[in-house]
């Protein structure tokens, strides 16, 4: 058992407002008295029926998703993490091992077996009292290329490596890597290259920062005699990348064709497309970087009883359209992350 004791007057002050957010939280009957010594607090839970659990205090000011594996790991249950805020990854990672938490905005998981114990309630989802820090986000084309990098690449990759894989300077290699590290989606080496990365974390991740329709300049357009005339019509072009369901995992049939194209007016005079702001089955995309143009995969697409092969963008890029795209995109895209995991077992 470890307690951070950097601020003792303000972990105090998180204590009691953590605590007093879970009691609010207890059903009729119950209680919740902090008790046990100032090193050694614990937290007494007790029922209607005199039944009774303690819980270990732990509180951390700060805690990264780093550094939650070594809490579980030397911490004996049950216990509950008491911070000042925790964010979405840790919250997750405690979660995951069985752990209770609360923290002082709100944000409550407490699960306990015996007496039967369920409490969850949504708090604040980012720090009120955050500071700045190097790097917070994935938002933009650089650590989009970083990102698709760690994703498609085989590990282990020094940052030099990664920094000319994915065109983007060292330095900013460097800020994506360590952020990533805190926020335990990927681990470092002893020659701190990337060892290990938790892709299908990592793209979800990502999808927190990127956005399909927003993140790309989208043009929305008519293919009046439907999408089968539409695909053979796209060598015409001199570079494009489907995505949505057409790089799919083939789950359902594509109503909108999503074409990343380099200019999409001219693209759609090439391909004879009409604008349309209703009852488009064309979307074509200028896309947020020319990384999507990347690595990228042909997929064979049915024109009455022959079939045109297509362009589509790389699996990592297809995952995180489909999640902000309309429709079944959201189970898509967790289809095709199904898909890819039963790909590399089969490496």
């Amino acid at each position: 058992m470890f307690r951070d004791m950097r601020n003792v007057q303000s972990s105090g002050t998180c204590v009691r407002q953590a605590l007093e957010r879970l009691r609010r939280r207890l059903p009729p009957g119950w209680s919740a008295e902090e008790e046990g010594s100032p090193r050694t607090p614990i937290l007494r839970l007790s029922g209607p029926d005199k039944s009774r659990v303690e819980l270990a205090i732990i509180t951390r000011n700060g805690l990264v998703p780093r550094d939650v594996p070594a809490l579980l790991a030397r911490t004996q249950p049950p216990f509950l993490v008491v911070s000042s805020y925790l964010g979405g990854r840790a919250r997750e990672l405690l979660a995951q091992g069985g752990a209770s938490y609360a923290d002082a905005t709100g944000n409550v998981r407490v699960v306990v077996s015996r007496p039967a114990i369920f409490l969850e309630g949504m708090g604040a989802e980012q720090d009120p009292e955050r500071t700045p820090r190097p790097l917070h986000s994935l938002r933009g084309a650089a650590a989009a290329r970083v990102v698709r990098a760690l994703v498609e690449l085989d590990l282990p990759q020094g940052t030099r490596a990664l920094a000319t894989a994915a065109a983007t300077p060292l330095g900013t290699v460097s800020r994506v890597v360590t952020f990533l590290e805190t926020e335990a989606l990927l681990t470092r080496d002893e020659k701190k290259r990337v060892a290990t990365v938790d892709w299908p974390a990592l793209l979800v991740r990502w999808a927190k920062d990127y956005e399909l329709t927003r993140s790309n300049d989208l043009r929305t357009f008519l293919e009046p005699r439907g999408l089968p005339a539409l695909w053979p019509k796209l060598e015409r072009l001199p570079r494009y990348a489907a995505t949505g369901s057409t790089a799919g995992p083939g789950i359902a049939p594509t109503r909108i064709a999503m074409l990343y194209v380099d200019e999409p007016d001219e693209a759609a005079r090439t391909l004879g497309l009409v604008p349309a702001d209703a009852g488009a089955n064309v979307w074509l995309l200028r896309p947020y970087d020319d990384v999507v143009f990347t690595r990228t995969g042909l997929r064979a697409v049915s024109v009455g009883e022959a079939s045109v092969d297509v362009t589509t963008v790389a699996n990592a890029q297809a995952v995180v359209d489909l999640m902000s795209s309309p429709g079944r995109g959201p189970q898509e895209a967790e289809a095709l992350v199904e898909k890819m995991k039963a790909a590399r077992r089969a490496r």
